[in-house]
């Protein structure tokens, strides 16, 4: 399994422990948010505080989509347990749908009843101090998402930079209420609901294609292709199929050889396309490969 580059000393190096990060994180923000924003009458904090605190239950919802995910397979799950990782991921993105529309009710109460704004500079550096963590958080979280193709780290980690680009609109309705301009503090927080809206969708998408057995994506197909095509004795190669379970890959394939080799000697060629195709996927990977004959009609 590949491993994080270019990260930051302080970051963890485990799915865990960076959603363990997260957890505090958005535990002292959600708290900081709310509590502000009741204080200070600025609903689009209030409101970002409690996507903050969606955060922190995605946080869990996460680690126990990891877990379940790291069980062994069974006599019930022959192909393991990695759907769960990313029914889990499914699960954060409809929480961003959920925390979305309460936004835009919160901000559409607030512009009707006259929002009034007070110190505004102190709602802006707690917007600015939210920016600056989430996006950190963002960057450690999809960092390492990426290195071990985890859909829940993923979706994990645009809930952080959600959080992050919501804290934005509001840092400006911050600026703005110090000179007397409060009703931008409820259209920040529709923008805010928008910006939560368009990422939960991206990650529906992509949680969907792989619960439906979607195929790898043509970036890592292709790497599939160049390491069977790279192996020696392959000679023709079909019914190539490939998908994803939470951070396994599965991969089918059936190569064709020369039909004057002996069952071992294609047997060898079948574990070196095995292993070709596991090294390309960074090592974690079930290979099943089937061996025929080389003939001028493939089924």
């Amino acid at each position: 399994m590949a491993t994080p580059s270019k990260s930051f000393p302080l970051e963890p190096r485990t799915p865990e422990g960076v959603t363990y990060l997260g957890l505090g994180v958005n535990l002292g923000l959600f708290g900081l948010k709310v509590g502000l924003g009741l204080a200070l009458g600025s609903t689009a904090l209030f409101a970002d505080g409690i996507h903050s605190l969606s955060d922190l239950a995605t946080d869990f919802v996460t680690l126990g989509g990891l877990r379940l995910a790291r069980r062994p397979p069974d006599e019930t799950h022959a192909y393991g347990h990695g759907k769960f990782e990313t029914m889990a991921g499914t699960l954060v993105a409809l929480a961003l749908l959920g925390v979305g529309v309460f936004i835009v009710w919160e901000a559409l109460s607030a512009l009707r009843l006259g929002p009034r704004v007070r110190l505004g500079w102190a709602v802006a550096l707690t917007a600015a101090l939210s920016v600056a963590l989430k996006e950190w958080l963002y960057r450690a979280t999809v960092r390492l998402g990426r290195s071990v193709h985890s859909a829940a780290l993923l979706a994990n980690a645009w809930h952080h930079r959600s959080d992050a680009l919501s804290s934005v609109p509001v840092l400006i309705g911050g600026i703005c209420a110090n000179f007397g301009l409060t009703k931008v503090d409820g259209i920040a927080a529709v923008l805010v609901a928008l910006l939560i809206g368009w990422a939960a969708l991206g990650i529906l998408r992509r949680a969907t294609h792989e619960l439906s057995e979607g195929a790898f994506p043509r970036r890592e197909r292709d790497k599939v292709i160049q390491a069977i095509e790279g192996v020696e004795g392959v000679q023709s190669w079909h019914k190539l199929r490939t998908r994803y379970s939470g951070q396994d890959a599965f991969v089918d394939v059936h190569i064709q050889v020369d039909p004057e080799l002996s069952v071992a000697d294609s047997h060898a060629i079948a574990s070196r396309v095995e292993e070709a195709v596991r090294e390309a996927l960074g090592g974690r990977a079930s290979v099943v490969v089937h061996v025929e004959p080389l003939s001028d009609r493939e089924d």
